[in-house]
């Protein structure tokens, strides 16, 4: 029965404001909040008030009429109960909503009523979550940064094994050089001293490169 045929069956008065309202949510293409149906209201009636539209909406879900679901949003949204009794998937990275046939809830409703003598009020819930374009989104991101990982500790560890071996030959090759060149042979030496220096702070980056990578398989598993 629709709304307008339930409200005139208990009495109420078929305002045109309360006309309206409805007309709102049968209109709407999904769900809509009091704010969306004020503005379609406001624009037809200047002088109409908000608290008309929260007290109509608050009158038809007395009588059962619509469903108020909560879309994480911060403002409750309203759907009209005959359209369908579905549920809600919302991803609370990108905020897509999927639709989910209230039977997948059945088996939950039943559990509590078996297990708890508790009948459940599973109409219109919005359940959060990540949706599989953002979790898949965060695997290939996690990929990556394993793969960066990966590709430059294999160049760190070149580069420590290639400083120390050169640093070693220009320590060998400045003592060769005393007899012909003290300078030649001093310039060697303070090669080589940089040279290891560059592998001390080439080990510290290969070190802290291994420390981030536990913990990142810590976090993501």
């Amino acid at each position: 029965m629709s709304c307008h045929k339930v409200l005139q069956a208990q009495g109420y008065r078929l305002t045109p404001q309360r006309m309206l309202i409805i007309g709102a949510l049968h209109n709407a293409d999904s769900h809509i909040s009091a704010e969306e149906i004020y503005e379609q209201l406001h624009s037809r009636y200047p002088y109409s008030n908000i608290s008309t539209v929260y007290r109509t909406l608050e009158l038809l879900k007395k009588l059962d009429l619509v469903t108020e679901t909560d879309f994480g949003e911060g403002r409750v949204r309203y759907h009209v109960a005959e359209k369908s009794h579905h549920h809600h998937l919302v991803c609370h990275k990108c905020g897509k909503v999927i639709d989910l046939p209230e039977s997948v809830l059945y088996p939950l409703r039943d559990a509590l009523l078996r297990n708890y003598d508790f009948e459940a009020d599973l109409r219109h819930l919005a359940i959060s979550g990540e949706c599989s374009d953002c979790r898949k989104g965060a695997r290939e991101a996690t990929l990556a940064v394993s793969d960066i990982q990966e590709k430059l500790r294999i160049m760190l560890d070149y580069w420590v094994q290639h400083n120390r071996e050169h640093e070693k030959e220009f320590c060998d090759w400045a003592g060769k050089a005393a007899s012909l060149s003290t300078e030649a042979s001093q310039q060697l030496k303070e090669a080589a001293t940089r040279m290891a220096d560059a592998s001390k702070d080439l080990e510290k980056a290969r070190q802290a490169l291994m420390e981030r990578k536990e913990e990142h398989q810590d976090v993501h598993g």
